[in-house]
């Protein structure tokens, strides 16, 4: 600490030196303002020679604080995409593995029952049923393994800000699902963590997730508002609209709880509403703004 004073304790005793020690030697051969530039110079160069090596810890440490908040955001995200494998493929896994031995009791002849007397064999007419059922599942398992791998392949840029990584999320979302949609923006945009960054993006990844699986939408919007307090980020579409009873976990379904966890965490709230002109669907998230780290 006490080396950030070795600068100004320099020039104390310079300017003691020249004015008060030794003034009729220095006089003559040092004149008033080049006294003075050679001593700001000294300074100047003992002061380089000091907190440069600060500085370059300070950087350094700073480099691997980002080190460190790249790798827990990493960690976060691969967390993230293994409850959403747990909560959607592994339970899809066995709901097929359910229906298709239904769908083979139903198949089964009646006069030569299976050796495994505790399965009862089920009416033959209820094969096309189960048959719809596991198509069904199929593709919305190859869906939910689809969006895993495209969020894993949508991460920023170095140093990219929130508001580009969204545009550019939003580009790739269009051309995969084919719906049209934009991005439009309002305010300064302004600087946030890398926390709130991830649960923002986060929470527009789903929401964009429930418009190309359910709202059969043709269009959608994205708008980011830079308030001056919170930024707010709405995804509205034009599709059928919120149902009267929103499916939640017990019907496997993790969306809207996806939604309200990442708006906790990130100190903010999230609301579902119908669309413009009451039409579709709006998820309106608002987060006050926290210094970033």
């Amino acid at each position: 600490m006490w080396t950030v004073l070795v600068p100004a304790l320099f020039v104390f005793a310079a300017e003691v030196l020249r004015h008060e020690v030794l003034p009729e030697y220095l006089h003559d051969a040092l004149p008033e303002m080049l006294g003075n530039v050679l001593t700001g110079a000294a300074a100047l160069v003992i002061s380089a020679i000091i907190l440069l090596p600060i500085y370059r810890r300070l950087e350094a440490a700073d480099a691997q604080l980002r080190a460190t908040q790249i790798a827990q955001a990493v960690s976060a995200e691969r967390e993230r995409l293994a409850r959403e494998l747990h909560d959607g493929v592994a339970q899809a896994l066995f709901f097929l593995n359910v229906k298709a031995t239904a769908l083979e009791r139903s198949l089964a002849p009646t006069d030569s029952p299976r050796a495994d007397a505790t399965i009862k064999p089920a009416d033959p007419g209820e094969a096309r049923p189960i048959a719809a059922e596991i198509a069904r599942a199929v593709q919305d398992t190859s869906l939910r393994v689809r969006d895993a791998i495209f969020d894993l392949r949508t991460g920023p840029e170095p140093g990219e800000p929130l508001n580009a990584w969204i545009r550019g999320y939003v580009q790739r979302f269009v051309e995969l699902h084919g719906v049209a949609g934009e991005v439009q923006e309002d305010g300064l945009p302004r600087e946030l963590s890398l926390e709130q960054q991830l649960h923002t993006m986060a929470v527009v990844r789903e929401a964009l997730h429930n418009v190309a699986k359910h709202a059969q939408a043709r269009t959608f919007l994205v708008r980011i508002a830079w308030g001056p307090t919170e930024l707010t980020v709405v995804v509205s579409d034009d599709g059928r609209g919120l149902p009267d009873s929103p499916a939640g976990p017990a019907q496997g379904r993790y969306g809207l709880a996806a939604l309200a966890e990442h708006a906790r965490a990130a100190g903010g709230t999230v609301r579902l509403s119908a669309g413009t002109d009451d039409a579709g669907t709006a998820v309106t998230f608002r987060m006050p703004y926290r210094v970033a780290s």
